[in-house]
């Protein structure tokens, strides 16, 4: 059997100012399988004939939140964290990646 990487993109988020953070919720997210997050800088477009445009970003922070609640049911959720680390408004994708077997 051969291992696949699957990805999914799993929000997206615009409008992030230079050096600031934005921290996104995720509820239940997968359990009991090995996930990985990266984010995706999306700059707004540029303007004029010779206009740039630079987005950049990093994930800052990955924290799993566990609830165990006997009558409800237990919980899980993921809080996601990105920096805009460039010197300009950027939006951005955040995307997960996991391993499986075919």
């Amino acid at each position: 059997m051969a291992n696949q990487i699957q990805q999914e993109k799993i929000f997206t988020h615009t409008g992030l100012a230079a050096g600031a953070s934005h921290t996104t919720t995720w509820k239940n997210p997968p359990q009991e399988t090995p996930l990985s997050f990266w984010a995706a800088a999306n700059p707004p477009g540029a303007v004029g004939p010779h206009g740039t445009s630079h987005g950049a970003v990093e994930i800052t922070g990955v924290v799993h939140h566990y609830d165990r609640d006997n009558y409800n049911g237990d919980r899980h959720s993921v809080d996601i964290t990105v920096k805009n680390v460039g010197t300009a408004v950027t939006g951005y994708d955040v995307w997960m990646t996991w391993l499986t077997t075919s």
